[in-house]
């Protein structure tokens, strides 16, 4: 452990200052950054003890950047931010640094980094390689609360985790105050590192569960497991990293015979993240039983009740939208408002979209309210056909606005891409929407629609992206203007997008095949309205 961070440590400081001479060397920044991220993971309690203890006593200000990069992991971790995000965010603070360290800031070499950086594709980290008291903060970015986190340690080194951590809370607007909530459950006040007591225990913290907490006995001289209820702080002691990592290696030296303790998983303290490659295993076991004809209604209510978040949410949704004008109550009066097969893709679109939009990275918000207005303005084209469901409409406006959010280049983007080009085709929002580009994206698509179990109208419906309503087949025809349309719209209003010959174009073949959709679109927009308000980024 101490072995593997001293090697990161030592390949963080050789890095070449920027800007790079060579894109190697942008590769060597981004190569370290992600070993950080893997160390964050698999050694989550000394992560901890960095950010919150001096790295050595007697130099409390010694490593102060590894305490800075420490601390921005945590909140990342906890808060679920993009790894991609993540990356180079760690960049930005190690390019910073060794910045400082040669001491070559200036607004000539800075301008020409940001500049390489952001021809390279690398917004994101060009974005922050000036610290956030240079910009505008934003509260809803680990990046800039790290920041905040940092300047505390730069008055003064020796500060308490606790103290820093109330101290952001008092003064950060309610954005804020929620990603430093996510460090109250971990590291929490009773993390590694720090001295508490009980009875006649008195040490340091070496590892913890969520109730339970791991202590090297300075009294004893041994480790023991104990209540986190039953302890009580040790205000004016501290320990240093270094004599943390030296107590740590006892538990190598505990002798065969009799009980040997050892530290917890500290997989608890890291929040689950679910593939989007995948629906969940309970969701495929209900697709399947969606589709047999002979299932009893009462099979399927008992399946959905045993995801509550499956349930909740459909008795909700039913609750707005009761075409049988009775008060629902329960996932059965769900399903007999909507019908098996509507229950299926409200799950589907439900559980996609949910898992599209669980890890934060900075365009999240503005992608996620284009895809809200998109599909609420599909389902509500759909409602007014008549020949197609509008939870199946909406499906297939998910699908097609996925690329958004499992395209690792949108990850790094700080800005949304202004293009009026092709406004009802997704590809032209993307960072690479080259036609190779855009080829892959096509096949991403339609695997994703196939491991989530759609059928293979979806994956022709895919193939059809980015095309005129005349060169869709006609039973496609429907579905495929209502998802581009809803898309031309999002992306007008919202966006503030012009129109451009070929999307003037596809808006009047949908007229012409489809007159009464276009007339729809006066009505349409007040329904949108709450949706339209920017992200303030």
């Amino acid at each position: 452990m101490l072995a593997a961070l001293q090697e990161l440590v030592r390949d963080s400081e050789a890095l070449p200052p920027l800007p790079a001479r060579e894109a190697a060397h942008l590769s060597r920044y981004l190569d370290v950054s992600a070993r950080w991220l893997d160390f964050a993971q698999a050694h989550l309690p000394l992560l901890t003890v960095i950010a919150c203890r001096p790295y050595n006593s007697i130099e409390p200000t010694k490593h102060l950047w590894l305490r800075h990069i420490s601390v921005y992991l945590l909140l990342c971790l906890r808060n679920r931010v993009n790894h991609h995000t993540q990356q180079q965010g760690v960049a930005a603070l190690l390019s910073y640094y060794q910045l400082k360290k040669q001491s070559v800031l200036n607004k000539q070499r800075l301008s020409s980094i940001i500049k390489q950086l952001s021809r390279c594709g690398q917004q994101y980290w060009a974005a922050h390689v000036l610290p956030a008291r240079k910009r505008p903060p934003l509260y809803s970015d680990c990046f800039d609360i790290a920041w905040l986190w940092q300047r505390y340690l730069l008055r003064a080194p020796v500060s308490n985790f606790n103290d820093i951590l109330a101290k952001l809370a008092m003064t950060l607007p309610v954005t804020g105050q929620q990603l430093l909530h996510a460090l109250t459950d971990y590291p929490g006040l009773l993390h590694e590192g720090l001295i508490i007591a009980s009875g006649q225990h008195i040490g340091p913290v070496m590892s913890q569960l969520k109730d339970q907490v791991l202590i090297y006995s300075n009294t004893e001289e041994h480790f023991c497991w104990l209540a986190k209820k039953q302890v009580r702080l040790m205000h004016k002691q501290s320990l240093s990293v270094e004599h943390w990592v030296s107590l740590l290696s006892k538990l190598d030296e505990q002798p065969e015979e009799g009980e040997v303790i050892r530290p917890g998983d500290h997989g608890w303290a890291l929040p689950v993240s679910y593939p989007t490659s995948r629906p969940p295993l309970s969701l495929q076991t209900l697709l399947k039983a969606l589709n047999d004809a002979d299932i009893a209604v009462d099979k399927i209510v008992a399946m959905v009740e045993v995801e509550p978040a499956f349930s909740h949410f459909l008795t909700d949704a039913a609750s707005k939208d009761n075409r049988m004008q009775l008060p629902v109550q329960n996932v059965k009066q769900s399903i007999l408002t909507y019908g098996l097969e509507r229950v299926g893709h409200m799950l589907v679109q439900y559980a996609l979209f949910q898992r599209l939009t669980q890890h934060w990275f900075p365009l999240l918000d503005w992608y996620s309210r284009l895809a809200q207005t998109a599909i609420l303005l599909s389902s509500e084209l759909a409602s007014g056909s008549g020949r197609i469901t509008p939870q199946y409409a909406s499906l297939v406006t998910t699908v097609a606005l996925s690329p958004l959010f499992t395209s690792a280049q949108e990850k790094g983007k700080t800005a949304v891409n202004h293009n009026d080009q092709r406004l009802f085709d997704v590809t032209t929002l993307l960072q690479n929407n080259a036609q190779q580009g855009n080829s892959a994206t096509r096949q991403r698509l339609i695997s994703l629609a196939s491991a989530w179990e759609q059928d293979k109208g979806q994956s022709r419906l895919i193939a059809c992206c980015g095309r005129l309503p005349q060169e869709v087949p006609g039973l496609l025809r429907l579905p495929h203007c209502i998802s581009g349309l809803s898309l031309i719209w999002a992306r007008q209003w919202l966006l503030g997008h012009k129109p451009c010959a070929q999307t003037t174009e596809f808006i009047q073949q949908t007229q012409q095949a489809f007159p009464h959709l276009t007339a729809l679109q006066s009505q349409l927009q007040p329904k949108v309205s709450h949706l339209l308000n920017c992200p303030l980024t």
